[in-house]
């Protein structure tokens, strides 16, 4: 079992107890803000759990945020379905397509592994891109939210429906953290590190893997169905490999392998998007410069360097002590 770490606590408590207090506050554009920050760390603790702890760095994964949104649009808006019964009929999809596209690409290493999950998830937006039941490129509104009257929750009111989407984005993340300290999560680690030595031992590697994107691919799906139930429109850009990148370069720049680097970096790249669209078009030219003075600064991610400098400054009375 790893040791606790307190930054990681005192980090996502300050995080996302900021989170809340926006939602509960803030005017209606800045809720839009709170809400996307949410469904983004929901994502990018997905990709953390595949890249920072397994290993397997893909490039497609907004493919599952794809299936989650598509499928919960076709269950409930054509079939009928109940959002909620479609919700979770969708997060089982996801675990489906993670387990099959998991037994694909997982027979493959290096630059190869990274540019079949890309096409993989091409190939599902090349088919939303064209799909006329969903309005192909266009794609369709008039999806519905989660009905929860019942126990007295309106998820139509939009401060609502955000201090919902925060309290899963935490649940998503203790859910990993317990994940990643269990025999499960170790085992990953262990393949991760050296993955050889792993099946010397005769642990079954490629089955962990199709595991780890099983879940992965759950988690995401689940994200994609909460961005649906957010904008209510279902779109091909959900499914984009530039998605993927975008939460690629979120996990690293907030630090892989740490659970908590996500969350900083998702709640810095929504910030930070914001605010320079709101002075200039062109923000991506600024969010590239960005990231790359921070990976430049920072090589371990941010999380990383936090780790660092607290590391540094609680050291500093040791080596006077020892000076003296």
């Amino acid at each position: 079992m790893p040791a606790r770490d307190p930054l990681s606590l005192a980090t996502v408590v300050l995080l996302f107890g900021g989170a809340l207090a926006a939602a509960l506050f803030v005017d209606a554009y800045r809720l839009t803000i709170v809400i996307e920050i949410a469904i983004l760390v929901i994502f990018v603790l997905s990709i953390d759990f595949l890249v920072g702890y397994s290993g397997l760095v893909t490039f497609g994964h907004a493919g599952f945020m794809g299936v989650g949104a598509y499928a919960l649009a076709y269950l409930s808006h054509f079939l009928g379905w109940p959002v909620g019964v479609a919700m979770l009929a969708g997060v089982a999809l996801g675990a489906v397509s993670g387990i099959v596209i998991g037994a694909l690409v997982t027979r493959v290493s290096g630059v190869f592994f990274i540019m079949v999950t890309l096409a993989v998830s091409m190939m599902f937006w090349a088919w939303a891109s064209k799909a006329r039941k969903f309005g192909a490129d266009d794609g369709l509104g008039g999806m519905k939210r989660l009905d929860l009257t019942a126990i007295g929750i309106d998820l139509n009111s939009d401060r609502v429906f955000a201090v919902a989407c925060i309290v899963l984005a935490v649940l998503t993340y203790v859910f990993f953290l317990w994940l990643v300290r269990s025999p499960f999560g170790q085992t990953l680690k262990a393949i991760k590190q050296n993955e050889n030595r792993a099946r010397a031992q005769g642990c079954p590697v490629q089955h962990y893997k199709v595991a780890a994107f099983a879940v992965a691919g759950a988690v995401a799906a689940f994200a994609g169905e909460l961005h649906l139930q957010n904008t209510r429109f279902v779109h091909p850009e959900v499914a984009h490999w530039i998605r993927s990148g975008e939460g690629l370069i979120v996990v690293i720049v907030g630090g892989a392998g740490t659970l908590a680097g996500p969350v900083i970096g998702g709640f810095l790249f929504v910030l930070f998007h914001r605010v320079v669209e709101s002075f200039t078009a062109h923000w991506q030219i600024w969010m590239g410069l960005m990231f790359v003075a921070i990976v430049l600064a920072a090589p371990d991610g941010l999380y990383g360097r936090l780790q660092s400098l607290l590391g540094a400054r609680r050291a500093a009375p040791e080596r006077r002590a020892a000076d003296a």
